[in-house]
C-alpha cells in the first residue's frame, strides 16, 4: 500500500512539475511576444531569422536588458498566479455548470419529470471543461500552443513559411550580374566617401519636409539633402523605400554594396560555404574599386565581427577595417578596457575617420573609406557628452546630436583640398527597430510610408528627370558607381538601377508590397548563383 502510495505521489509530482514547466513556456512566449511587439513591431520574419543565425560577437547586451527584467519578474509572478487560480477557477466553472443544468432542468415541462428522479440529475450531464478540469497538465500545454501560436501569426511566420515555399522568377527576369557588365570607369578616379547612419530616417524630419515630427530632429541633414540629390522634386525629402533583406544593418550593406538582398534559404547555411564565404556569387562595389586601384578603409566603432560583416569584407574587395578591437590593441581609445554602447562613441569614430582619410589623400590613388556610425540604435540611442536637453524623450536628443555631428563632419569634408574630387553618399542604413518610438513620434499614423535617409554629395552627374524616384537600397549600388562617373552599359546591376537614368526601378516597375513578397520567395538562381549553395 506504501509502495503504490509513493508511485502516485511520484506521478503527482511530475504532473505538477509538467504542468509548471508548460506554463514557464507559455508565460515566456507571451512575455517576449509582448516586449517584441514594443519594441520590434516592424521587424520581418527574414530579419530575425537572419539575425538568430549569424554570429552575435560585440552586440550590445543592453538593448535586450528591459526583455531580461521582464522576464525575469513576469515569470515567476505569472505562473504563480495562474497556479494559486487554478482550483478557484475550477471551483467557479463548476457552479456555473451547476447552475446551467438546474435552470434548464427547470425549464422543462413538468409532466416529464419523475417524482422519483435523483437530485443529482440538475448537474450537467456533459461539462465541456471536464478534460483541461480533470488533466491540468493538458490545459497548460494548450496555453502553450495557444500562446505560441498567436505570437508566431504576430511576426507573420507562417505566411513567410508559406512564401518561401513558393519559387520566384524574380531574379531570373531582373537580376544583372555586375561581373558580366563591361563599366567604363572615368579617366580621373574620384574618391568615395560613404556613410552610414545608424537608424536614419526621414521620419525624423516635421511633416514640411515630408517627416512625421512636430519639430524636426534633423535639420541639417534635411537642409543637406535639398542641396545634395535624393531624387525628390516635391520639396519633401526622398530615401530608400523599405525592402526584404535590407531592414537590418549587414543587410542593407549588403543590398547597397551588391545590389541583392541578404535572404537565409531556411535549411541552408547563413551566407555560403560555412562561414569562410559570404555570397560568394554576388558582387560588389568593393570589388569594382578595389580593381580599379582604390585604397579601400572600412570604420565603425563597434566589433566587425558581429553579424559576419567582417567576412563579407574580406570576400567583396578586402577593404582595411578600422573597428574597436583595432583601436583598442593600438591603444588609442580613452582607456585599456574602454567600452560603451556597442564599442565607442561616435564622436570617437569621426575623429578617428579625419585621421584616416587625412592619410589616405595624401597617397597616389584614390581612396573609399565606408563608416558606419552606431549611436542611434535602438533602443533609445546612446547619450554621449556631446548630446543636448532639446527634447523630453532621449532617442529624440540622440538623434538631433547625431545630426550636429554630421554636420561638424561634412563641412570638415568640404573645407578639404580633397573634396573637390570626392564624392560622398550619406544614407541611413534601415528606419529604426524602435518601434514603440516611432509610433509615439508619429502618433500611429498607419498610412506614413517611412524610408531611410539618402544623399549624394558632390556627384559627376546630375539628375535632369524632374520627378520623384521610389528606389531601395538596391539602386544604391549603380548609383554610386554613376556618381563616381562610371558609365553603365543598360543601367542595371544586380536589383538595382541608376537613379540618374530614366530605367524604372523594381519597386516602380514592380510595386513595394510585390516586390517585398517576391524577395522572400524560393529562388534557385539566389541560391545557386549568389549563396552558391546549391
Amino acid at each position: 500500500m506504501k509502495e503504490t502510495e509513493k508511485k502516485g505521489t511520484a506521478k503527482a509530482y511530475f504532473s505538477k512539475g509538467v504542468q509548471v514547466l508548460f506554463l514557464v513556456l507559455g508565460n515566456t512566449a507571451l512575455i517576449a511576444g509582448i516586449w517584441r511587439g514594443v519594441h520590434f513591431d516592424g521587424v520581418t520574419a527574414a530579419t530575425m531569422i537572419y539575425q538568430l543565425t549569424v554570429p552575435m560577437d560585440g552586440a550590445d547586451p543592453g538593448n535586450f536588458t528591459s526583455l531580461f527584467w521582464a522576464l525575469g519578474i513576469g515569470i515567476p509572478v505569472l505562473t504563480a498566479l495562474e497556479l494559486l487560480l487554478v482550483r478557484p477557477i475550477r471551483e467557479w466553472l463548476d457552479r456555473m455548470e451547476v447552475r446551467r443544468a438546474a435552470k434548464g432542468a427547470a425549464r422543462k415541462n413538468p409532466e416529464d419529470v419523475r417524482e422519483d428522479e435523483p437530485e443529482k440529475q440538475v448537474t450537467p450531464k456533459k461539462f465541456k471543461w471536464r478534460f483541461f478540469r480533470n488533466h491540468p497538465v493538458a490545459a497548460a500545454a494548450t496555453w502553450f500552443g495557444l500562446v505560441a501560436l498567436f505570437m508566431l501569426m504576430r511576426m507573420q511566420v507562417f505566411s513567410y513559411c508559406i512564401r518561401v515555399m513558393f519559387p520566384s522568377s524574380l531574379y531570373e527576369d531582373y537580376y544583372v550580374a555586375a561581373e558580366d557588365v563591361s563599366l567604363k570607369a572615368p579617366e580621373e578616379r574620384r574618391n568615395l566617401i560613404y556613410i552610414y547612419l545608424e537608424s536614419m530616417e526621414i521620419t525624423y524630419a516635421d511633416r514640411t519636409d515630408g517627416g512625421v515630427a512636430s519639430e524636426n530632429r534633423i535639420p541639417y541633414l534635411t537642409e543637406l539633402a535639398y542641396a545634395g540629390e535624393n531624387f525628390s522634386d516635391d520639396g519633401k525629402l526622398n530615401g530608400m523605400l523599405p525592402v526584404e533583406g535590407a531592414l537590418w544593418t549587414c543587410g542593407s550593406l549588403v543590398s547597397q554594396s551588391c545590389g541583392t538582398p541578404l535572404i537565409v534559404p531556411i535549411g541552408r547555411n547563413n551566407m555560403g560555404k560555412g562561414y569562410t564565404e559570404f555570397l560568394p556569387g554576388a558582387y560588389s562595389i568593393g570589388e569594382i574599386l578595389a580593381a580599379d586601384g582604390y585604397n579601400q578603409i572600412f570604420m565603425q566603432g563597434s566589433e566587425i565581427r558581429f553579424a559576419g560583416t567582417d567576412t563579407f569584407l574580406t570576400c567583396h574587395g578586402g577593404a582595411e577595417v578600422r573597428d574597436y578591437e583595432y583601436y583598442r590593441k593600438g591603444n588609442r581609445l580613452p582607456s585599456e578596457d574602454y567600452f560603451v554602447w556597442w564599442g565607442f562613441e561616435d564622436a570617437l569614430l569621426y575623429a578617428f575617420a579625419r585621421e584616416e582619410i587625412t592619410k589616405a589623400a595624401q597617397e597616389d590613388k584614390p581612396f573609399a573609406v565606408t563608416i558606419m556610425t552606431i549611436d542611434t540604435h535602438f533602443t533609445d540611442g546612446y547619450r554621449c557628452d556631446l548630446c543636448g536637453d532639446d527634447f523630453a524623450v532621449q532617442y529624440d536628443n540622440v538623434i538631433r546630436c547625431a545630426d550636429n555631428q554630421i554636420r561638424d563632419f561634412v563641412q570638415w569634408i568640404q573645407s578639404q583640398d580633397f573634396y573637390e574630387n570626392t564624392t560622398v553618399v550619406i544614407v541611413g542604413d534601415h528606419p529604426t527597430m524602435d518601434s514603440h518610438y516611432y509610433k509615439e513620434l508619429s502618433g500611429k499614423d498607419k498610412k506614413y510610408q517611412r524610408k531611410a535617409y539618402a544623399v549624394i554629395l558632390n556627384s559627376v552627374v546630375e539628375y535632369e528627370f524632374g520627378k520623384a524616384r521610389s528606389y531601395s537600397a538596391f539602386d544604391m549600388f549603380p548609383t554610386t558607381l554613376a556618381a563616381l562617373g562610371y558609365e553603365i552599359p543598360g543601367n542595371r546591376l544586380g536589383l538595382g538601377v541608376n537613379l540618374y537614368s530614366d530605367e524604372p526601378t523594381l519597386v516602380e516597375e514592380m510595386g513595394l508590397k510585390k516586390l517585398n513578397k517576391e524577395l522572400v520567395k524560393h529562388s534557385k538562381y539566389y541560391n545557386r548563383h549568389i549563396v552558391a549553395d546549391e
